[in-house]
């Protein structure tokens, strides 16, 4: 169950001095600064603040002035030094969101650059993701390196298909040994196999 919504926080000027005298109770000095922020979260983590208004209160007489009843002189105090600044952790979520997709894109990448370097350059034992498509369906088997030549590659095939990625998991953890043909491909073949998408991955032990 996800736990989400909005919430409030109220946070006051980062030198706690006083920005103006307050119009209902007469005293001198009395207005303090805050800022109002409305946020998302999830599980009580700040994703993003969507709104933001200043605030003034009188510590006198406690007297409440949101942004739009904050006379203009005292707002532009408050905004040339005196309005507290939205602190980043308000922006966890959005900070951690970033940083996931970040880490999936460096992994992509380096995952790319991997697959490439083993397949300009093959050695016996690296397992191939062969990927076959059937009636709208993404199958899959694995290819393994048994020898190589300098035009073609021998393959040892595995004896079982899966259905889609969580498939081919499955079949890695209780079939992965499971090898009994052989194919022979010349290595044009094998180059226009990744450049059709046909093979999804390498892998070198």
């Amino acid at each position: 169950m996800i736990i989400f919504g909005t919430r409030t926080k109220l946070l006051q000027n980062s030198d706690y001095t006083a920005v103006g005298n307050c119009k209902y109770c007469n005293t001198a000095g009395s207005i303090y600064a805050y800022k109002h922020v409305k946020y998302f979260h999830i599980f009580w983590i700040p994703i993003f603040p969507y709104r933001t208004e200043i605030m003034s209160v009188c510590n006198h007489c406690k007297k409440v002035n949101y942004q739009r009843e904050i006379d203009p002189q005292t707002l532009a105090t408050i905004r040339s030094g005196g309005v507290p600044k939205t602190p980043i952790g308000y922006f966890s979520g959005l900070i951690l969101i970033g940083l996931l997709f970040g880490s999936a894109a460096a992994a992509g990448i380096s995952g790319s650059i991997k697959t490439k370097k083993y397949l300009e350059n093959p050695a016996a034992g690296d397992v191939y993701e062969i990927k076959r498509e059937e009636n709208g369906k993404s199958l899959y088997t694995l290819y393994r390196i048994a020898n190589v030549t300098m035009d073609s590659i021998t393959f040892d095939v595995n004896d079982y298909e899966a259905e889609g990625t969580k498939g081919l998991r499955k079949l890695r953890e209780q079939r992965g040994d499971s090898y009994s043909e052989k194919i022979i491909l010349a290595r044009t073949e094998v180059a226009k196999m990744k450049a059709d998408n046909r093979i999804s991955t390498i892998e070198r032990k």
